[in-house]
């Protein structure tokens, strides 16, 4: 619980992904009513184009999460000191 109130731990990324279906749920949706209302290429566009620029908007977002976790994970390894240092033997 600590981790939580500290920032340590983030809670977001399991809401990512319902976020992730209820708006693909909402374009598909939308699409479908462009289609038999509207326009029917443009809702077919807006159904393609819709969903792929969805996909990719909610990645970005894990992406940050998981470059947090693996910056979080280096920080809380042991410091080995620098690597070796060039060969001074002649």
């Amino acid at each position: 619980m600590n981790d939580y109130l500290l920032f340590r731990k983030m809670i977001t990324p399991p809401f990512i992904h319902i976020i992730f279906w209820i708006g693909l749920a909402a374009i598909v949706i939308g699409a479908l009513g462009t289609m038999f209302g509207q326009s029917f290429f443009g809702g077919l566009m807006m159904l393609v184009l819709g969903v792929v620029f969805w996909r990719v908007g909610c990645e970005l977002m894990l992406v940050l999460f998981s470059i947090h976790d693996r910056l979080t994970e280096i920080a809380r390894k042991p410091d080995l000191g620098p690597g070796p240092g060039p060969d001074t033997r002649t």
